[in-house]
């Protein structure tokens, strides 16, 4: 069973979900995410904590165990990852 963890279950206000193969890889994604999208250059201890506690079981929908994206209304803004959004910064 693969490993994901939402954005939103370590405090943020995001919707995305990352989902991987182990709980490694999903708190690495997890960390590109947090660095590139919200500038948090790398976990505390209690962030990580917070992240790790948050793993739960799931499927990553298609077998592909990169990051999955959900559409968002505030794509235009880019506060949070987008889905086929064409603004030059959800590219």
């Amino acid at each position: 069973m693969d490993k994901e963890i939402y954005c939103r279950d370590i405090g943020l206000d995001c919707d995305l979900m990352v989902c991987a193969d182990t709980e490694e890889q999903v708190l690495s994604k997890a960390m590109d995410h947090l660095k590139t999208i919200h500038n948090i250059n790398g976990f505390s201890e209690n962030l990580y904590e917070k992240a790790q506690s948050s793993i739960r079981e799931g499927y990553c929908d298609d077998g592909d165990t990169d990051v999955e994206e959900t559409a968002s209304e505030e794509c235009g803004e880019c506060y949070e990852t987008c889905f086929e959004c064409a603004d030059e910064c959800c590219s």
